[in-house]
């Protein structure tokens, strides 16, 4: 089985993004180690979601400095910025896609013919203008707060795309949510959603889609889509999981019926002329 063929199998497989263990020094300590760290945090009166936010920001002060000091992050972003007619998936987590620039804060371990960049994407994201044919980017936005997606990411999308190039977004669908948590109380329920709920009330599947995971923002279409217009993108409109127009992007979306069901597709074009 060719490399590419092995890669995809493995990432059609992967549910989440999420990465399971990485260079993130509280990844790799032991699991008695964040035992120990957590009851250090509630004994300090933090609370989870302080804690968390306290931990990526001291894990992403040591990313930039790590970037900074790194003769190969270095000699990987001086070639890069030579490059024209890039792919670039961003936030590829364990999702990694062959041929392109799988780029995250917390990538997987490399892996041999996989390109994988790692920065701190708040700050910009580490490509020459005009260089990227198409970005893609799945369930990785709500992971960033509404300002730095409207006024760092989308930005810096439009600026990397070469003009006409496209970009392919996928984020949990809010809205979905709330039709689920009004179908639920008309007692229309869906079994699929509620075989993902495990118990749980609607509300609680409504909140957490908002605020849990790591999440900051729920977003349905017309909201994605005023964003991106206000950036500058033109031809935005919403795709159902797996279906595109271009070439770029089919095949790239996750394939497991919750996952389908529950994210919201936009696609989007940089102006020809911009």
């Amino acid at each position: 089985m060719e490399l590419s063929e092995t890669i995809e199998k493995s990432t059609r497989a992967t549910a989440m993004h999420k990465v399971q263990k990485s260079w993130s020094p509280y990844s790799m300590a032991s699991a008695g180690a964040r035992a120990r760290l957590r009851r250090f945090w509630q004994w300090a009166g933090f609370d989870h979601d302080l804690a968390s936010k306290l931990r990526y920001e001291v894990e992403m002060l040591l990313l930039r400095g790590r970037c900074a000091l790194s003769p190969h992050y270095r000699a990987q972003v001086r070639h890069l910025a030579s490059q024209r007619d890039l792919l670039v998936h961003l936030g590829c987590g364990n999702a990694l896609i062959p041929g392109w620039i799988n780029l995250d804060c917390y990538p997987p371990p490399r892996i041999k013919d996989i390109e994988i960049l790692t920065a701190d994407m708040r700050r910009g994201l580490p490509f020459s203008s005009g260089s990227a044919a198409a970005v893609f980017s799945e369930h990785f936005l709500e992971h960033l707060p509404f300002e730095t997606v409207r006024l760092t990411i989308l930005p810096e999308i439009l600026r990397v795309l070469t003009p006409g190039g496209r970009v392919r977004i996928g984020v949990p669908d809010g809205e979905y949510f709330i039709d689920q948590y009004i179908a639920y109380r008309e007692g229309a329920r869906d079994p699929l959603f509620d075989g993902q709920r495990a118990g749980k009330t609607p509300m609680t599947m409504l909140n957490e889609i908002a605020h849990s995971f790591g999440h900051y923002f729920a977003y349905d279409f017309s909201t994605l889509a005023a964003l991106l217009v206000a950036t500058g993108f033109v031809n935005v409109r919403r795709c159902r999981p797996l279906d595109t127009d271009f070439a770029e992007f089919k095949g790239k979306d996750r394939i497991d019926p919750w996952r389908n069901v529950m994210t919201l597709y936009v696609e989007a074009e940089r102006p020809p002329s911009h």
